[in-house]
C-alpha cells in the first residue's frame, strides 16, 4: 500500500472547570475544547513484524506504553480483525506535558487511520467507544472542531465552531504533571460557582466575548514562582485579547484578533521561549 498521512492536531481548552473528585478517582470536568492548527504527523506503511512504531522525538517512547500502539491495539481487540505488519512513525512538533492533548490527538489519529485502511464502514460513535478507553481527551479528537466535554471529558456536546481569532502558543521548558496539579486543586478551597459565557460567545461568533469568558480552574494550582505568568503577560503585551494556560499546562495561549498580530507576537516570543508558535482553530 502507499503510506498513509494523517495530521493529528493540538487542542487548548477555551474554558476548564474541575468539580469534585469522584468514588472512581476521577474528577467531573466541563471544558469546551478547540482544536488548533499544530500539528503532530502520523505515517502508517505496511512492513516489519506486527505493529512496530518509530517517533521522532526520543523522549517519547516507542514501546507498548505509546498511546499510538495501544490505540492500535485497542482497535484491532475490538474489530477482531487480524493484526497486519504495520509500521507507524510519528512526527512530533505538539509539546509533551503541556496541556495541548498530543498523545490523546496521535492516539485518535491512529484510530481513524485504521478506520480508513481495514474498517472504512466502522462508525464514529464506535471509535469514540474505543477513544474513551484510551484517555479523557482521546474522544473529542475523532471530530475535533468546537465541543463541550464533560464526566471525564468523554462526554461531548458540538459547539459553534471558532472561525475567527488566532492562538499563539507559548511551552516554557518546565511542565506540569497531571496528577499533581490535580492534587494541589484538591489541597485548595471549592471554588464558588461562575456563569459559563462561553456558549453564548461562541454563538455570537464575538471573538472578544470568546476571550472575555475564558477561564481554566488549574491556573488556581500554578505555582507562583512559574513562567506560566510571565508567558501571559508578555502575550497580553504583544496584542492578545486574554491569554490562559491550557489543560493542565503548562502551555499558555493567547487569542488574537488578527493574524498578522499573532505572528508577530509568536516572532518576538519565540527569542524567550523556543517552543512558540502561531495557529489558527481548525
Amino acid at each position: 500500500m502507499e503510506p498513509l498521512t494523517l495530521y493529528a492536531p493540538a487542542k487548548v481548552n477555551l474554558t476548564l472547570t474541575v468539580g469534585d473528585r469522584r468514588p472512581d478517582g476521577y474528577h467531573d470536568v466541563s471544558t469546551v475544547m478547540q482544536a488548533v492548527g499544530l500539528y503532530d504527523t502520523l505515517i502508517l506503511t505496511h512492513g516489519g513484524a506486527g505493529l512496530t512504531l518509530t517517533c521522532t522525538d526520543p523522549a517519547v517512547p516507542s514501546d507498548a506504553t505509546n498511546l499510538v500502539l495501544r490505540a492500535a491495539g485497542r482497535f484491532f481487540e475490538e474489530t477482531k480483525l487480524p493484526v497486519p505488519d504495520l509500521h507507524l512513525h510519528l512526527r512530533k512538533r505538539i509539546p509533551s506535558q503541556a496541556g495541548l492533548g498530543g498523545g490523546s490527538s496521535d492516539a485518535a489519529s491512529t484510530l481513524l487511520a485504521l478506520r480508513t485502511l481495514y474498517a472504512p464502514s466502522l462508525p464514529d460513535v464506535q471509535l469514540e467507544h474505543m477513544a474513551a478507553a484510551l484517555g479523557s481527551d482521546v474522544p473529542f479528537f475523532i471530530r475535533g472542531g468546537t465541543a463541550l466535554a464533560r464526566g471525564r471529558g468523554e462526554r461531548l456536546t458540538p459547539m459553534p465552531r471558532l472561525r475567527d481569532g488566532w492562538f499563539v502558543i507559548v511551552k516554557p521548558p518546565e511542565g506540569f504533571s497531571t496528577p499533581a496539579m490535580y492534587r494541589r486543586l484538591d489541597d485548595l478551597p471549592p471554588e464558588p460557582p461562575r456563569p459559563d459565557a462561553m456558549p453564548a460567545a461562541l454563538a455570537a461568533e464575538d471573538i472578544r466575548a470568546v476571550a472575555a469568558a475564558l477561564y481554566n480552574s488549574f491556573e488556581r494550582a500554578v505555582p507562583p514562582d512559574s513562567a506560566v505568568w510571565d508567558i501571559e503577560s508578555a502575550l497580553r503585551a504583544h496584542g492578545a485579547l486574554a491569554a490562559l494556560l491550557s489543560g493542565s499546562g503548562s502551555a499558555v495561549f493567547g487569542l488574537f484578533a488578527r493574524e498578522d498580530t499573532a505572528r508577530a507576537a509568536a516572532e518576538t516570543l519565540r527569542e524567550r521561549w523556543a517552543m512558540t508558535f502561531a495557529a489558527q482553530p481548525v
